[in-house]
C-alpha cells in the first residue's frame, strides 16, 4: 500500500518557511553577539577624586596600556608608532570616533601622554580616560 502524500488545509499549515525563518533568525543574532563581545585587557584601573561618568558615550575604540607598558589597541597589541596609523585608520571608517584610554594604575603619566598624542596625530582628539570615582 503507497502512503498518500499530507494534503495541506486550513488544519495543517506548511511549517517548513517558518522552520526556515527561524532558522536564519537563529543564525543572524549568534553571529551579531560573538561581533558585540569586545575583550577587555586586564589591567589595575586608577581611582580619581574628580572621576565622572561621561553622558554621552557613544561608540569608543578602546586602547589598553598595561603596567609593563604594552599597548593594546581593542584587544591586539600593538607599539605606539603604528598607533596614529591605526586611529586614522579606524576615524576613516567612522568619522565621529571616539576613544577610550585605559591605563593601569601603575603606569607613568608620560606614556600615557604619548598614547594621547598618538591620538591626536591619528586625528580623534576626543578621548576619554578610565578611573574609579573614589569613595569619600
Amino acid at each position: 500500500m503507497k502512503p498518500r502524500p499530507i494534503e495541506h488545509t486550513a488544519e495543517t499549515p506548511d511549517l517548513t518557511p517558518m522552520i526556515d525563518i527561524v532558522f536564519l533568525l537563529i543564525v543572524f543574532f549568534m553571529t551579531v553577539a560573538n561581533m558585540q563581545v569586545q575583550q577587555l585587557v586586564p589591567i589595575t584601573v586608577p581611582i580619581a577624586e574628580n572621576a565622572s561618568i561621561p553622558e554621552e558615550r557613544g561608540m569608543r575604540t578602546t586602547i589598553t596600556v598595561k603596567s609593563d607598558g604594552t599597548i593594546f589597541y581593542g584587544a591586539e597589541s600593538t607599539v605606539i608608532e603604528e598607533l596614529p596609523g591605526l586611529v586614522a585608520q579606524a576615524k576613516a571608517q567612522a568619522p565621529q570616533l571616539k576613544l577610550y584610554v585605559r591605563a593601569d594604575a601603575n603606569v607613568a603619566f608620560k606614556e600615557v601622554r604619548k598614547v594621547f598624542a598618538a591620538a591626536a596625530e591619528g586625528g580623534v582628539p576626543n578621548v576619554i580616560f578610565a578611573t574609579y570615582q573614589s569613595a569619600q
